[in-house]
């Protein structure tokens, strides 16, 4: 056997030095560009799926979230929940909030909205909507009469976003909003801010001071509708919930994969169409692989059957071409990573792509540089050997004399 791969690695030698430079430079350019693309649609809706995902945790979700498991949609006695939750390792911080429906009025135009009440200082520890506040400024804890809202509510008058139809249109930080609440109860508030954080969902969403939405709803003073929870990187995020469950009751908690939603099912399509553009860029690389061989043990029908006359095996024959595509795949993959690492990314960075909910950015994925190897070598191994298995089979003598 380790004879048999010598004389193998020997032919496969002198067929890529002594073969058709031309021929072999144009193969490993089209294996060049399967190999990226097999690197960069992974690449691109990955950072698709994290950039919605960390979109979705940062402004929306959280990492995990409480909310009342009983016929009570409010989560009582929440500072001394707050308390226990301080208390369980793993957890960064966290933030309650109350919440109303309600409906916003600016001359004349309507829009509904969800008006939550929340601890301006807290919220900063858990999301980052502070940082994508466009006009005015963020809450302060101690702020009354006054609002923040979403850039989908305002308008701002950016007639191009997705709900612009919907929204208020025209509304800007430091014009008066009235907001009659679900609770029967009717204000008026000064635009103190408006957030757009391209995420449809929170860009939805209205912002007062607790302190404010206690003179609205008194009621629900120490209540809260649901807490937000950051969980410090690498935490036990089961171990978090059987804790948090353990030390309180009529709680249920969820991850911000329940909460998804959406974006769940948007990440679920971006694998199917991952895995369609392997596929036919997985035939691209076949496809090369077996004509470029095809041809070539076409051309040397007769220079294989004396091979095999003089006593070189049909195991070291095969071995040989199986062996020279591997060449040129490894050349191709090395190189495409390179350009692909060094090149396409750095320059994606300075000029990324923009999608509703903000820029992506390609990422680099272990699995998938992994994954790409694998596969294209087992494809150029079949696409090599179906062809040179056809004339290995051929007799000897009808191999040399054509």
């Amino acid at each position: 056997m380790i004879r048999s791969l010598k004389v193998a690695t020997l032919l496969a030698f002198t067929s890529v030095t002594k073969g058709n430079f031309r021929i072999a430079l144009l193969t490993i350019l089209i294996l060049i560009l399967v190999a990226l693309n097999l690197l960069f649609v992974p690449g691109l809706l990955d950072g698709l799926a994290w950039g919605a995902n960390d979109k979705l945790i940062n402004t929306y979700s959280g990492d995990l979230l409480i909310e009342s498991d009983g016929a009570n949609h409010y989560i009582t006695n929440v500072d001394q929940v707050m308390i226990e939750i301080a208390n369980i390792s793993g957890i960064d911080s966290a933030t309650a909030r109350n919440y109303l429906s309600a409906e916003i009025n600016f001359e004349g135009k309507y829009t509904g909205a969800a008006v939550y009440g929340i601890h301006p200082d807290t919220e900063k520890t858990v999301f980052t909507i502070a940082d994508y506040i466009i006009e005015g400024s963020y809450l302060n804890s101690d702020d009354t009469d006054t609002i923040i809202l979403g850039v989908q509510l305002a308008g701002a008058d950016r007639a191009n976003l997705e709900l612009y139809a919907r929204s208020l249109q025209n509304v800007h930080a430091g014009d008066r909003v009235s907001v009659a609440y679900s609770n029967g109860i009717d204000k008026e508030y000064t635009v103190k801010g408006i957030f757009y954080t391209e995420f449809i969902q929170t860009d939805l969403q209205a912002f007062v001071s607790e302190r404010e939405f206690q003179t609205v709803a008194p009621l629900l003073a120490n209540n809260a509708s649901t807490i937000y929870i950051k969980t410090a990187e690498g935490a036990d995020t089961e171990g978090i919930i059987e804790q948090i469950l353990s030390k309180t009751s009529g709680l249920k908690v969820m991850t911000w994969e329940d909460y998804a939603g959406l974006v769940h099912s948007m990440t679920a399509s971006f694998k199917i169409i991952e895995v369609i553009m392997d596929v036919v860029n997985l035939l691209v690389a076949g496809i090369t692989i077996f004509i470029v061989t095809y041809i070539d043990v076409a051309n040397r029908r007769r220079q294989i059957g004396i091979q095999r006359a003089i006593g070189i095996t049909p195991i070291s024959i095969t071995m040989s071409y199986l062996i020279r595509a591997l060449f040129y795949s490894v050349i191709a993959l090395s190189l495409a990573t390179i350009i692909y690492i060094y090149g396409i990314m750095p320059l994606e960075a300075h000029y990324p792509f923009h999608f509703p909910f903000g820029d992506v950015y390609l990422r680099v994925i272990p699995f998938v540089l992994i994954r790409t190897a694998l596969l294209l070598f087992i494809v150029s191994i079949i696409s090599a050997l179906l062809p040179v298995h056809g004339v290995i089979r051929t007799k000897i003598i009808n191999a040399i004399w054509g």
